[in-house]
């Protein structure tokens, strides 16, 4: 469960999050976003994943 929701934030965090001036510098935490689980739509924001490893894959085709 905890896998599919990860995904999902980390496929939606870019089109769904408000637009950041600029990328976070190495070291900086990730500004915080809120996106709703894929199986119950309850909303689930990154920090609640704090003390977790989580990986962010952030791209975007142009």
């Amino acid at each position: 469960m905890a896998h599919r929701t990860l995904s999902a934030l980390a496929l939606l965090a870019c089109s769904a999050g408000p637009a950041v001036a600029a990328p976070p510098a190495v070291g900086e935490r990730h500004p915080d976003f809120t996106l709703p689980e894929l199986a119950t739509g309850k909303p689930k924001a990154l920090a609640d994943f704090r003390g977790k490893k989580v990986l962010l894959i952030q791209f975007a085709s142009w």
